[in-house]
Protein backbone atom coordinates (compact mmCIF):
# COMPACT_ATOMS: atom_id res chain seq x y z
CA UNK A 1 0.00 0.00 0.00
CA UNK A 2 1.35 3.19 -1.05
CA UNK A 3 2.18 5.51 2.32
CA UNK A 4 1.51 9.62 2.13
CA UNK A 5 5.78 9.91 1.66
CA UNK A 6 5.62 7.81 -1.48
CA UNK A 7 2.99 10.01 -2.74
CA UNK A 8 5.18 13.08 -2.16
CA UNK A 9 6.34 15.39 -5.18
CA UNK A 10 10.25 15.36 -5.47
CA UNK A 11 10.69 19.22 -5.51
CA UNK A 12 9.22 22.19 -6.83
CA UNK A 13 11.02 24.61 -9.59
CA UNK A 14 10.57 26.98 -12.44
CA UNK A 15 11.07 25.35 -16.20
CA UNK A 16 11.88 26.81 -19.35
CA UNK A 17 9.11 26.83 -21.18
CA UNK A 18 10.96 24.59 -24.26
CA UNK A 19 12.27 22.69 -21.86
CA UNK A 20 8.24 21.23 -21.19
CA UNK A 21 6.40 18.66 -23.33
CA UNK A 22 2.88 18.12 -24.08
CA UNK A 23 1.41 14.48 -22.72
CA UNK A 24 1.10 12.38 -25.90
CA UNK A 25 -1.28 10.03 -23.79
CA UNK A 26 -2.98 13.34 -22.66
CA UNK A 27 -7.15 11.33 -22.55
CA UNK A 28 -8.56 13.95 -23.95
CA UNK A 29 -6.40 14.05 -27.31
CA UNK A 30 -9.05 12.28 -29.98
CA UNK A 31 -6.96 9.16 -31.16
CA UNK A 32 -7.36 10.41 -34.59
CA UNK A 33 -4.54 12.87 -33.05
CA UNK A 34 -2.26 10.55 -31.46
CA UNK A 35 -2.39 7.74 -34.65
CA UNK A 36 -0.88 10.08 -36.84
CA UNK A 37 2.52 11.82 -36.51
CA UNK A 38 3.00 12.75 -32.48
CA UNK A 39 3.84 16.01 -32.81
CA UNK A 40 3.31 19.18 -30.68
CA UNK A 41 1.80 21.57 -33.14
CA UNK A 42 -0.42 19.32 -33.98
CA UNK A 43 -1.86 19.01 -31.02
CA UNK A 44 -1.66 23.04 -30.04
CA UNK A 45 -3.82 23.46 -32.82
CA UNK A 46 -6.06 20.92 -32.10
CA UNK A 47 -6.87 23.09 -28.75
CA UNK A 48 -6.54 26.22 -30.57
CA UNK A 49 -9.91 25.17 -32.53
CA UNK A 50 -11.94 25.53 -28.48
CA UNK A 51 -11.80 29.40 -28.43
CA UNK A 52 -11.32 28.80 -24.74
CA UNK A 53 -7.41 28.37 -24.83
CA UNK A 54 -7.48 31.67 -26.57
CA UNK A 55 -9.65 33.10 -23.58
CA UNK A 56 -7.01 31.40 -21.38
CA UNK A 57 -3.58 32.92 -23.01
CA UNK A 58 -5.39 35.97 -22.68
CA UNK A 59 -5.99 35.29 -19.00
CA UNK A 60 -2.47 34.74 -18.76
CA UNK A 61 -0.76 37.74 -20.86
CA UNK A 62 -2.79 39.87 -18.41
CA UNK A 63 -2.29 38.49 -15.22
CA UNK A 64 0.73 36.47 -15.93
CA UNK A 65 0.99 32.29 -14.98
CA UNK A 66 -0.35 31.92 -11.45
CA UNK A 67 2.09 29.77 -9.02
CA UNK A 68 -1.08 28.12 -7.78
CA UNK A 69 -1.91 26.11 -10.87
CA UNK A 70 1.70 24.61 -11.42
CA UNK A 71 1.92 21.46 -13.73
CA UNK A 72 2.48 18.89 -12.52
CA UNK A 73 5.75 16.32 -14.05
CA UNK A 74 7.35 13.83 -14.74
CA UNK A 75 10.80 13.10 -16.75
CA UNK A 76 10.10 10.04 -19.09
CA UNK A 77 12.98 9.19 -21.84
CA UNK A 78 14.71 12.13 -21.11
CA UNK A 79 12.12 14.73 -21.27
CA UNK A 80 10.16 16.77 -19.09
CA UNK A 81 6.18 15.48 -19.90
CA UNK A 82 3.25 17.88 -18.54
CA UNK A 83 1.08 15.11 -17.09
CA UNK A 84 -1.59 18.02 -15.60
CA UNK A 85 -1.55 21.35 -16.96
CA UNK A 86 -1.45 20.61 -20.99
CA UNK A 87 -3.92 23.68 -21.92
CA UNK A 88 -1.88 26.24 -19.50
CA UNK A 89 1.71 24.98 -21.06
CA UNK A 90 0.20 25.04 -24.66
CA UNK A 91 -1.40 29.00 -24.28
CA UNK A 92 2.27 29.93 -22.84
CA UNK A 93 4.18 27.94 -25.94
CA UNK A 94 1.71 30.11 -28.09
CA UNK A 95 2.64 33.32 -26.27
CA UNK A 96 6.10 32.69 -26.73
CA UNK A 97 5.51 31.62 -30.62
CA UNK A 98 2.44 32.76 -32.10
CA UNK A 99 3.67 31.25 -35.31
CA UNK A 100 2.52 28.15 -34.00
CA UNK A 101 -0.83 28.70 -34.76
CA UNK A 102 -2.23 27.73 -37.97
CA UNK A 103 -5.88 28.63 -37.33
CA UNK A 104 -7.22 31.95 -35.60
CA UNK A 105 -3.82 33.61 -36.21
CA UNK A 106 -5.10 37.01 -35.82
CA UNK A 107 -7.10 36.59 -33.14
CA UNK A 108 -3.74 34.90 -31.07
CA UNK A 109 -1.84 37.86 -32.59
CA UNK A 110 -3.77 40.28 -31.11
CA UNK A 111 -3.47 38.33 -27.26
CA UNK A 112 0.51 38.10 -27.79
CA UNK A 113 0.72 42.28 -29.29
CA UNK A 114 -1.66 43.58 -26.36
CA UNK A 115 0.24 41.04 -23.54
CA UNK A 116 1.26 42.43 -20.50
CA UNK A 117 2.95 39.02 -19.47
CA UNK A 118 4.60 36.05 -21.64
CA UNK A 119 6.00 33.85 -19.12
CA UNK A 120 9.37 32.66 -20.72
CA UNK A 121 9.31 29.81 -17.28
CA UNK A 122 6.32 27.66 -15.79
CA UNK A 123 6.01 26.76 -12.20
CA UNK A 124 6.35 22.71 -11.97
CA UNK A 125 6.00 20.40 -8.97
CA UNK A 126 8.10 16.90 -10.29
CA UNK A 127 6.74 13.61 -9.16
CA UNK A 128 8.33 9.90 -9.53
CA UNK A 129 6.15 8.78 -12.16
CA UNK A 130 3.09 9.31 -13.31
CA UNK A 131 1.51 6.69 -11.54
CA UNK A 132 2.32 9.33 -8.56
CA UNK A 133 -0.53 11.59 -10.23
CA UNK A 134 -2.93 9.10 -11.72
CA UNK A 135 -5.22 9.27 -8.78
CA UNK A 136 -4.99 12.78 -8.32
CA UNK A 137 -6.39 13.63 -11.60
CA UNK A 138 -8.36 10.88 -11.41
CA UNK A 139 -10.89 12.58 -8.65
CA UNK A 140 -9.94 16.17 -10.08
CA UNK A 141 -11.08 15.30 -13.40
CA UNK A 142 -13.73 12.76 -12.69
CA UNK A 143 -15.34 13.43 -9.48
CA UNK A 144 -14.11 16.60 -8.48
CA UNK A 145 -14.80 20.33 -9.50
CA UNK A 146 -12.92 20.55 -13.13
CA UNK A 147 -13.71 17.53 -14.79
CA UNK A 148 -13.22 16.65 -18.18
CA UNK A 149 -15.93 15.75 -20.83
CA UNK A 150 -17.42 12.05 -20.54
CA UNK A 151 -15.69 10.56 -23.40
CA UNK A 152 -12.40 11.44 -21.40
CA UNK A 153 -13.41 10.74 -18.05
CA UNK A 154 -14.08 7.15 -20.12
CA UNK A 155 -11.18 6.76 -21.87
CA UNK A 156 -8.95 7.53 -18.63
CA UNK A 157 -10.74 5.30 -16.73
CA UNK A 158 -9.99 2.50 -19.00
CA UNK A 159 -6.09 3.50 -18.77
CA UNK A 160 -6.25 3.62 -15.00
CA UNK A 161 -7.70 0.17 -14.72
CA UNK A 162 -4.06 -1.03 -16.20
CA UNK A 163 -3.42 -4.53 -15.92
CA UNK A 164 -6.66 -5.23 -14.12
CA UNK A 165 -8.30 -5.54 -17.70
CA UNK A 166 -8.85 -9.20 -16.86
CA UNK A 167 -11.01 -9.17 -13.93
CA UNK A 168 -15.17 -8.61 -14.23
CA UNK A 169 -16.26 -4.93 -14.80
CA UNK A 170 -17.87 -4.72 -11.36
CA UNK A 171 -14.82 -5.47 -9.40
CA UNK A 172 -12.91 -3.56 -11.69
CA UNK A 173 -15.36 -0.54 -11.23
CA UNK A 174 -15.56 -0.78 -7.38
CA UNK A 175 -11.58 -0.55 -7.63
CA UNK A 176 -11.25 2.93 -9.36
CA UNK A 177 -14.49 4.17 -7.72
CA UNK A 178 -12.46 3.66 -4.31
CA UNK A 179 -9.25 4.97 -5.91
CA UNK A 180 -10.93 8.11 -7.04
CA UNK A 181 -14.21 9.05 -4.39
CA UNK A 182 -16.73 7.61 -7.10
CA UNK A 183 -19.31 5.75 -7.57
CA UNK A 184 -18.91 2.34 -8.85
CA UNK A 185 -21.91 2.46 -10.97
CA UNK A 186 -21.09 5.24 -12.60
CA UNK A 187 -17.70 3.93 -13.31
CA UNK A 188 -19.10 0.79 -14.39
CA UNK A 189 -21.51 2.93 -17.08
CA UNK A 190 -18.63 4.53 -18.23
CA UNK A 191 -16.72 1.82 -18.77
CA UNK A 192 -19.13 -0.56 -20.38
CA UNK A 193 -20.03 2.17 -22.85
CA UNK A 194 -16.46 3.13 -23.60
CA UNK A 195 -16.28 -0.63 -24.82
CA UNK A 196 -19.06 -0.11 -26.99
CA UNK A 197 -17.69 3.11 -28.52
CA UNK A 198 -14.57 1.53 -28.99
CA UNK A 199 -16.46 -0.94 -31.07
CA UNK A 200 -17.83 2.04 -32.90
CA UNK A 201 -14.39 4.17 -33.84
CA UNK A 202 -12.91 0.38 -34.99
CA UNK A 203 -15.55 0.45 -37.46
CA UNK A 204 -14.95 3.97 -38.83
CA UNK A 205 -17.91 4.97 -37.15
CA UNK A 206 -20.36 3.32 -39.64
CA UNK A 207 -19.28 5.22 -42.00
CA UNK A 208 -22.29 7.50 -41.03
CA UNK A 209 -21.32 10.92 -42.71
CA UNK A 210 -19.65 13.90 -40.47
CA UNK A 211 -19.47 11.32 -37.17
CA UNK A 212 -15.91 11.11 -35.39
CA UNK A 213 -14.47 11.15 -31.90
CA UNK A 214 -15.07 14.83 -32.11
CA UNK A 215 -18.37 14.96 -32.93
CA UNK A 216 -20.02 11.23 -31.13
CA UNK A 217 -22.08 12.03 -28.11
CA UNK A 218 -20.64 9.97 -26.06
CA UNK A 219 -22.70 10.33 -23.44
CA UNK A 220 -25.83 8.84 -25.34
CA UNK A 221 -24.23 5.93 -24.72
CA UNK A 222 -23.51 5.88 -21.28
CA UNK A 223 -27.27 6.58 -21.17
CA UNK A 224 -28.35 3.73 -22.71
CA UNK A 225 -25.99 1.23 -21.22
CA UNK A 226 -28.31 1.99 -18.12
CA UNK A 227 -31.84 0.93 -19.73
CA UNK A 228 -31.93 -2.87 -19.63
CA UNK A 229 -33.73 -3.15 -23.11
CA UNK A 230 -31.17 -1.15 -25.21
CA UNK A 231 -28.14 -2.88 -23.65
CA UNK A 232 -29.91 -6.06 -24.86
CA UNK A 233 -30.78 -4.62 -28.00
CA UNK A 234 -27.19 -4.67 -28.89
CA UNK A 235 -25.99 -6.86 -26.55
CA UNK A 236 -23.64 -5.93 -23.85
CA UNK A 237 -23.18 -7.63 -20.63
CA UNK A 238 -22.11 -4.67 -17.48
CA UNK A 239 -21.00 -7.80 -15.55
CA UNK A 240 -18.91 -9.61 -17.58
CA UNK A 241 -14.67 -9.52 -18.20
CA UNK A 242 -15.90 -8.27 -21.28
CA UNK A 243 -18.91 -6.42 -21.98
CA UNK A 244 -18.89 -6.21 -25.72
CA UNK A 245 -17.50 -9.36 -26.17
CA UNK A 246 -20.91 -10.81 -28.02
CA UNK A 247 -22.20 -7.85 -28.98
CA UNK A 248 -24.33 -7.45 -32.03
CA UNK A 249 -22.40 -4.89 -34.28
CA UNK A 250 -25.97 -5.17 -36.75
CA UNK A 251 -27.88 -3.66 -33.86
CA UNK A 252 -25.17 -1.24 -32.63
CA UNK A 253 -24.77 -0.23 -36.16
CA UNK A 254 -28.74 0.34 -35.77
CA UNK A 255 -28.46 2.18 -32.62
CA UNK A 256 -25.47 3.97 -33.85
CA UNK A 257 -27.65 5.56 -36.83
CA UNK A 258 -30.76 5.77 -34.97
CA UNK A 259 -28.52 8.55 -32.79
CA UNK A 260 -26.64 10.57 -35.61
CA UNK A 261 -27.94 9.52 -39.07
CA UNK A 262 -29.73 12.83 -40.19
CA UNK A 263 -32.54 12.75 -42.62
CA UNK A 264 -33.56 15.01 -45.25
CA UNK A 265 -34.86 17.90 -42.76
CA UNK A 266 -31.16 17.26 -40.35
CA UNK A 267 -33.01 15.83 -38.28
CA UNK A 268 -32.30 12.22 -36.49
CA UNK A 269 -34.40 9.48 -35.56
CA UNK A 270 -33.59 9.52 -31.72
CA UNK A 271 -32.13 12.64 -30.10
CA UNK A 272 -30.10 11.45 -27.16
CA UNK A 273 -32.19 13.09 -24.21
CA UNK A 274 -33.79 11.29 -21.37
CA UNK A 275 -37.56 11.04 -22.13
CA UNK A 276 -36.58 9.93 -26.03
CA UNK A 277 -34.00 6.70 -24.26
CA UNK A 278 -36.86 6.22 -22.18
CA UNK A 279 -39.47 5.80 -24.78
CA UNK A 280 -36.36 3.88 -26.81
CA UNK A 281 -36.14 1.65 -24.08
CA UNK A 282 -39.59 1.00 -23.76
CA UNK A 283 -40.50 0.26 -27.84
CA UNK A 284 -37.28 -2.63 -27.24
CA UNK A 285 -38.84 -4.02 -24.84
CA UNK A 286 -41.93 -4.78 -26.90
CA UNK A 287 -41.85 -7.05 -29.92
CA UNK A 288 -44.59 -5.51 -31.39
CA UNK A 289 -43.32 -1.80 -30.97
CA UNK A 290 -39.67 -3.20 -32.00
CA UNK A 291 -40.62 -4.86 -35.44
CA UNK A 292 -42.09 -1.30 -36.22
CA UNK A 293 -39.65 0.36 -35.24
CA UNK A 294 -36.89 -1.34 -36.92
CA UNK A 295 -39.23 -1.84 -40.48
CA UNK A 296 -40.25 2.30 -40.23
CA UNK A 297 -37.72 3.75 -38.77
CA UNK A 298 -40.09 5.59 -36.61
CA UNK A 299 -39.61 6.38 -33.03
CA UNK A 300 -43.19 8.22 -33.25
CA UNK A 301 -44.96 5.49 -34.78
CA UNK A 302 -43.27 2.43 -33.09
CA UNK A 303 -44.30 4.30 -29.69
CA UNK A 304 -48.00 3.68 -30.42
CA UNK A 305 -47.69 -0.09 -31.16
CA UNK A 306 -45.93 -0.09 -27.06
CA UNK A 307 -48.47 -2.35 -24.76
CA UNK A 308 -51.34 -2.18 -27.13
CA UNK A 309 -54.38 -3.24 -24.62
CA UNK A 310 -58.13 -1.76 -24.35
CA UNK A 311 -56.53 0.67 -21.13
CA UNK A 312 -54.19 1.98 -23.83
CA UNK A 313 -56.84 2.01 -26.20
CA UNK A 314 -59.06 3.90 -23.69
CA UNK A 315 -56.60 6.60 -23.07
CA UNK A 316 -55.56 7.25 -26.51
CA UNK A 317 -59.59 7.88 -27.54
CA UNK A 318 -60.03 10.16 -24.08
CA UNK A 319 -56.55 12.22 -25.13
CA UNK A 320 -57.89 12.69 -28.71
CA UNK A 321 -61.63 13.71 -27.29
CA UNK A 322 -59.72 16.49 -25.17
CA UNK A 323 -58.23 17.80 -27.82
CA UNK A 324 -61.19 17.86 -30.19
CA UNK A 325 -62.92 19.52 -27.34
CA UNK A 326 -60.51 21.95 -26.93
CA UNK A 327 -60.56 22.86 -30.94
CA UNK A 328 -64.57 23.53 -30.01
CA UNK A 329 -63.72 25.43 -27.41
CA UNK A 330 -62.48 28.88 -29.43
CA UNK A 331 -64.06 27.50 -33.10
CA UNK A 332 -66.21 30.60 -32.72
CA UNK A 333 -62.89 32.37 -32.01
CA UNK A 334 -61.65 31.39 -36.11
CA UNK A 335 -62.68 34.21 -38.65
CA UNK A 336 -61.34 31.84 -41.59
CA UNK A 337 -60.77 28.32 -41.47
CA UNK A 338 -58.03 26.55 -43.52
CA UNK A 339 -59.58 25.36 -46.91
CA UNK A 340 -58.73 21.56 -45.46
CA UNK A 341 -60.42 21.53 -42.00
CA UNK A 342 -63.78 20.24 -43.58
CA UNK A 343 -62.13 17.80 -45.26
CA UNK A 344 -60.42 16.75 -42.04
CA UNK A 345 -63.53 17.06 -39.96
CA UNK A 346 -65.19 15.03 -42.42
CA UNK A 347 -62.20 11.95 -42.10
CA UNK A 348 -62.16 12.40 -38.26
CA UNK A 349 -66.22 11.54 -38.96
CA UNK A 350 -65.42 9.12 -40.72
CA UNK A 351 -62.65 7.37 -38.79
CA UNK A 352 -65.00 7.49 -35.69
CA UNK A 353 -67.73 5.64 -38.00
CA UNK A 354 -65.89 3.30 -38.35
CA UNK A 355 -64.18 2.34 -35.37
CA UNK A 356 -67.79 2.40 -33.91
CA UNK A 357 -69.00 -0.20 -36.20
CA UNK A 358 -65.76 -2.46 -35.39
CA UNK A 359 -66.28 -2.48 -31.47
CA UNK A 360 -69.94 -3.06 -32.49
CA UNK A 361 -69.24 -5.67 -34.54
CA UNK A 362 -66.91 -7.36 -31.74
CA UNK A 363 -69.98 -6.96 -29.60
CA UNK A 364 -72.00 -8.85 -32.05
CA UNK A 365 -70.09 -11.44 -32.41
CA UNK A 366 -69.57 -12.46 -28.66
CA UNK A 367 -73.32 -12.52 -28.49
CA UNK A 368 -73.13 -15.63 -30.26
Amino acid sequence: MMNKKDQMPNEFQFISVDDLTLDLENPRLPDSLVSIERNEKRIINWMLEDASLIELMAAISENDFFVGEALLVVVENGKNVVIEGNRRLASVKVLNNFKIAEIHQRRVKEVVDTAKYIPSEIPCIFFNDRTKIEQYLGYRHVTGVKTWGVLAKAKYLKKLAGDQAGEPLSEVARDLARKIGSRSDYVKNLLAAYAVYEEIRDRNFFHIRNLDETTIHFNYFVDSIRRENIRKFINVDTNSVRPTLNISIKNLNILTAWFFEKNEFNRTMVKGDSKSLATLDDILGDENAKEVILDTNSLEEASGYINQTSVTFSSDLKTSLNILERAHSYIHKIERHNNDDLSTLKDLFNLCKTMRDSIKAKENDEEF
